[in-house]
């Protein structure tokens, strides 16, 4: 995958408030003549989400969805009681 589409991602996410982005995934994207569709995955100090948003190549969103799959806390209890980490 193009660093190009996960930096323009990045700076997407960014103007929609998610400034603290780790662990970005994009799990598909489709690129057009005039913008990206992008869907994913990221963590941040709040939880995972996910997102799907389009945006041009000026990074000006056309539409965007970011929901919360999990807050940061449930998912590493989850995990230590499942996994034994």
């Amino acid at each position: 995958m193009s660093e190009i589409i996960k930096d323009l991602t990045g700076k997407a996410l960014s103007k929609l408030g998610y400034t603290n982005v780790n662990n970005l995934d994009i799990k598909y994207y489709q690129e057009f003549k005039d913008r990206y569709d992008v869907f994913g995955q990221f963590r941040n100090e709040r939880g995972y989400f996910e997102f799907a948003i389009s945006f041009d190549k000026k990074v000006n969103i056309k539409r965007s969805h970011v929901n919360m799959i999990s807050p940061s806390g449930v998912r590493e209890d989850i995990e230590k009681k499942v996994y034994d980490k």
